[in-house]
């Protein structure tokens, strides 16, 4: 077969089959796998494009049946495939170029969604075009998407690759890790870190929501603690405040911090399992129980990781569908609609009820640690209490579903110092433990990871402001002051306990932004 023979086979092939049915779905899938290229298995990634293919050829059959012509039910399926799929990245591009609030809203959408849909019908149910001209550019178009996407992979594969699957990757700490002195297993400290997600400082729960709090400091002050008044986080979002603790550096000059990418999830929170502090740790026989929500394979946590939809539902939510549950669902707060509000309390119950097991079991492994020896350990445990959702009432007792749904944004300050309530009650729990059943010689930091979110705040990020307070086994408390950071916290420790010199770096608090590009644009990475 010729040049040309092959050309006008391959154009007449283009013009009759409608592949664009099966490439778009494709280019879906693929292109959503590069975003988090790696963090994706294959059984996840084949399982959502068979449900879309599913769906699609349900639609088809459908259409075939009542337009009585292939092509037209092609052409059709693939308008509403269209849609459904990219339904999400439309939305968000019209709310990122500035168009106004009203064209953005699903009460506008929607209903224009459904009007173009009519009127796409009885076109396409009208018309006399063969749309073999349609089905040679859908075809074309998406073979050639299609294709583009293997460099993004190349380039996803080389990216990952360099930096480790880790927001910071550099371990300076750790390489320059010199003790003077070697010390004995038995004589190195127990490290117990306690971190309530969102704990704001007494000082400013006292400025800005009216509540004293100082029962806290007190209760910590009396058990030998150093309580820092004007603690503040480096960060305002949970994940570089924590990867900046344990890696004790700043974010690396490439590293934009945003908090809309979903890569930041799938790198931050693996710092949280493999760092600077960690690595140190580790090279001085200290076992590490990691008792945290946040990375997304902990082999330590119980139960399913907090930002698990960021993978479950990672192409659900780009979906008309998606967008639909995730976006409205929860707004239905007053409904009367039995079937709507019944889901909602069920929900709403059951993730109460599992958050308040998670919180009860992650109790329970950091008390059980005290009982475990003579190796050295690092206990970390990170709870959620103070974050919302809000799951306590002002008695400390889990919200039903009926109370939940009463909730409104008039009563957050109300709800959050209730969690604060609770909050303060587990931390005399665990301290009182710790002091009591674990060896003398223990470290206990209690403190939080960024402050509470006020009104005013809530436009730019989480507050600064936060608790913190801590625990030598000397009580000597020199090297600290009201306002050290928590990039310091462990240069204090290690300078202290394990004879290095860690110089300390400068405080800063850098605000967390809404962009979506999580890699300077021009900077290298090494």
């Amino acid at each position: 077969m010729n040049m040309q023979a092959t050309y006008n086979y391959i154009k007449r092939v283009f013009s009759e089959f409608a592949f664009f049915l099966l490439l778009f779905p494709l280019f879906f899938i693929y292109s959503g796998y590069n975003e988090l290229f790696g963090f994706l298995t294959f059984k996840y990634v084949f399982g959502n494009f068979l449900i879309i293919l599913s769906i699609a050829a349900c639609i088809f059959v459908l259409f075939f049946f009542i337009f009585r012509n292939i092509k037209k039910a092609a052409v059709y399926c693939f308008l509403i495939e269209l849609v459904l799929l990219i339904f999400g990245f439309i939305h968000d591009s019209l709310k990122t170029f500035g168009i106004t609030a009203f064209l953005t809203k699903y009460t506008t959408l929607i209903p224009v969604i459904i009007v173009i849909f009519i009127i796409l019908f009885f076109l396409v149910r009208r018309s006399k075009r063969n749309f073999s001209d349609l089905f040679t550019f859908l075809n074309l178009l998406f073979l050639i998407l299609l294709l583009s996407e293997i460099p993004n992979s190349i380039k996803r594969y080389q990216l990952d690759k360099s930096v480790h699957n880790l927001i910071d990757f550099r371990f300076t700490a750790f390489h320059n890790y010199a003790p003077q002195n070697k010390q004995a297993d038995t004589s190195k400290p127990d490290i117990y870190l306690l971190v309530f997600d969102a704990l704001g400082s007494t000082t400013s729960i006292k400025t800005h929501l009216d509540f004293d709090n100082s029962n806290l400091d007190s209760f910590l002050k009396k058990n030998g603690f150093f309580v820092l008044k004007n603690a503040k986080a480096n960060y305002n979002w949970t994940i570089y405040s924590m990867s900046t603790m344990f890696n004790l550096e700043y974010l690396p000059h490439w590293i934009v911090p945003v908090m809309n990418e979903p890569k930041v999830h799938f790198w931050g929170t693996e710092a949280l399992k493999n760092n600077s502090l960690f690595q140190i740790l580790k090279s001085e026989n200290y076992k590490i129980y990691n008792y945290q929500p946040l990375s997304f394979d902990n082999n330590d946590w119980p139960g399913p990781p907090y930002f698990g939809f960021f993978k479950t539902q990672h192409f659900y939510f780009k979906t008309l569908p998606g967008r639909l549950q995730r976006d409205i669902f929860w707004n239905f707060m007053t409904t009367d609609i039995s079937l709507i509000k019944n889901k909602q309390l069920i929900a709403i119950e059951e993730r109460n009820k599992q958050q308040k097991a998670l919180l009860d079991t992650t109790i329970a492994l950091v008390k059980k640690t005290c009982s475990l020896g003579p190796i050295p350990k690092f206990v970390y445990g990170h709870f959620m209490t103070t974050h919302d959702p809000y799951i306590f009432d002002s008695t400390g007792k889990v919200l039903g579903g009926e109370q939940a749904l009463a909730k409104n944004k008039k009563n957050e300050a109300k709800d959050y110092i209730n969690q604060v309530k609770v909050a303060d009650s587990i931390i005399n729990e665990l301290v009182q433990h710790i002091k009591q059943t674990n060896k003398q010689n223990t470290i206990i930091i209690v403190t939080g990871d960024h402050g509470f979110p006020t009104e005013i705040i809530n436009r730019s990020g989480y507050s600064f402001d936060m608790f913190s307070a801590f625990y030598f086994p000397d009580q000597q408390y020199v090297t600290l002051n009201d306002s050290i950071q928590p990039i310091n916290y462990f240069r204090i420790i290690l300078n202290k306990f394990f004879k290095t010199n860690y110089p300390l770096l400068r405080d800063s608090s850098v605000v967390v932004t809404t962009e979506t590009e999580l890699i300077k644009k021009g900077t290298s990475i090494k």
